[in-house]
Parts: structure tokens; sequence; C-alpha cells
């Protein structure tokens, strides 16, 4: 059995977001040529109203449309015996991830345009009964795009009172639950249940915010803490293997600073250990004191100072 084809209108229950179901009309309406201008999205897309479609055989669709078709005002030629037009679509082209239409205004379309009567234009097509889009049929001028007008059969059906919109998005009906022929307001009850349902968060999962910065702030601090233990540590660790080097007569007192700058660092630490280890003294037994002129009182002389002295004639007393 043939699929029952039906025609719809968009009306002001269409999306924002699909601005080809709801377009302002250009304000150069005298292009010899005509307009090209975007009819339908290509793949799926819904409405305000919830109803969905899908496009989801441009060429199929273009296809199956008769051309050129109408553009009328206000769908008249899908709702009222009168089909006198204001233009016709010639052509129709895929561009843009929309199905294009070439408007071609006669005189009529021009002047209640340019006279500013009528600013937007919204496309009819038909569907079948799973919202899949099989041809364009028509456009209508309008003051209110995308009205809330239900779906309507073709000229070679009998219109169906008891026909149903076309089902609302599948993928919001999985996620709500619900079943594929859910209509709106089954959408509402079962968004309401789930602000019913809303509860507070498992203590299990969550902590208050106040214990959550407390923890990270003495993290923070333990951490900062333990870091000033191991520079300390470290430091310390420089001091004596600096002083110790000097003790051994491994490096001049003077180059102090360099080496603890090259000590900054745990391996810089090991490095030098290892070259001091390795190093000979550079500073040989000068037989003179280890403390200072001024802490060393005593006038005692070692030997060779002894010998110079007797070599000038001078006695020790």
């Amino acid at each position: 059995m043939k699929t029952p084809i039906h025609t719809t209108l968009n009306n002001t229950n269409q999306s924002d977001v699909i601005t080809a179901l709801c377009r302002s009309l250009p304000s150069d309406t005298n292009a010899e040529s005509g307009l090209w201008l975007p009819l339908i999205p290509i793949g799926a897309f819904a409405g305000r109203d919830g109803r969905s479609w899908n496009n989801s055989d441009p060429e199929a669709v273009i296809n199956n449309t008769i051309l050129p078709f109408i553009l009328d005002i206000d769908h008249a030629s899908e709702t009222t015996p009168n089909t006198e037009a204001s233009g016709w679509i010639t052509k129709l082209k895929i561009e843009n991830n929309h199905i294009l239409g070439l408007f071609e205004l006669n005189a009529r379309g021009k002047e209640v345009i340019e006279d500013k009567r009528y600013k937007f234009y919204s496309p009819a097509f038909n569907i079948t009964k799973d919202g899949v889009v099989h041809a364009l049929a028509s456009v209508g001028l309008t003051n209110k795009p995308n009205l809330n007008v239900p779906a309507l059969n073709n000229a070679t059906t009998t219109p169906n009172s008891n026909q149903k919109d076309t089902p609302m998005d599948p993928e919001l009906l999985k996620a709500l639950g619900l079943a594929a022929d859910a209509d709106k307001s089954a959408v509402l009850e079962a968004i309401k249940a789930l602000k019913a349902a809303k509860k507070a968060p498992d203590l299990n999962s969550f902590v208050p915010q106040a214990t959550h910065t407390q923890v990270v702030t003495e993290l923070n601090t333990t951490k900062q803490q333990l870091a000033d233990m191991q520079a300390a540590k470290h430091k310390e660790a420089v001091e004596t293997a600096i002083n110790t080097a000097i003790a051994d007569k491994k490096i001049a007192p003077a180059d102090k600073e360099f080496y603890t700058s090259c000590c900054s660092t745990e391996q810089g630490l090991a490095d030098f250990n290892k070259f001091v280890e390795t190093k000979a003294p550079i500073i040989g037994d000068s037989n003179l004191p280890s403390t200072s002129p001024k802490e060393d009182k005593s006038t005692e002389l070692n030997s060779e100072q002894q010998e110079v002295l007797a070599q000038m004639g001078v006695t020790v007393d």
C-alpha cells in the first residue's frame, strides 16, 4: 500500500534555529533573474510545538517536487480554494546544508513586499506518516510565520480530522523514557516528575563546600611546611659539604659562594660531593698556625722561621 503523503505548514511553532522555516524577505525584490532563498534544512529539524521532520534525502525531495510551484499569500493555496500566485519557485538546488529555491516574483508579489505588507515567507511540504519530507508543495508570504497549524492532507487525499501531529523528537522522548508516540503533554508530565524527584545529593559522594575548602587549605599548608623542611635540610647539607671541602683544602674559601650556588639542587650537591672526593688539595701545608693572628697570642716560631732568623744572626729569646 502506498505511504500516505500529507502537507505540513510551518508556523510560529518552528524553532528560531531552523531559520529556513521562518525567513525574512530580502529588500532587493527587483532581481530580474530571481532570488535564491533557503527553504528547508537538510537532516532532522523540529518545531517549537514539538513536531519534528526529517529531510533525510534532499535529492529525492527535489526529484519528487513538481516545478514550478506556487508562491502564495498566507498559504492560501493549501488552505482555501484561492490559488492566485504572487510568484513561482522555478528551480531547486542544494547548498549550505539547505534546499534552496529560485523565487520569481510577479507584479503582485513585488507590490506586497515593497509596500511592506508581507515581511516573511515559509514553505509548505509533503511528509510521510513518519515525518519524512517527501516533496515541497508551496511557499507562502506571511506576517505570522510558523503559526500552530496542524499537518494537512494534500489535494489527493481527504482531510482527516483525527490525524495526529508528527511525533516529537525521538531523542528527547528516549531521554525521558517515553514511548515513540508520546505527545507534548506526556513530555511536560515527565519533566514535572523529574523536578519532583529532585533530591539532596548523596553524602557518601559529596562533601560540603566549606569542608572541601578547609581540607584543601590544610593540605596546601602541609605541603608548604614539608617543602620548607626539605629546603632547610638541603641548605644545611650544602653548608656542611662546602665547609668540609674548604677545611680539606679542596676548594678555596673565596669560591664558597660559587660552589654554594652549584649545590642549589639535590643533583648539584651530589655532583659536588663526587667532585670533592676525587680532587686533590689545591693548598699545601704552610705550617702556619690554624688560628688567625688576632686569636693566636703566642710568640712561638716554627722551625723554618727559626732557621731564617739564625741566618740573619738573630737569636730567639
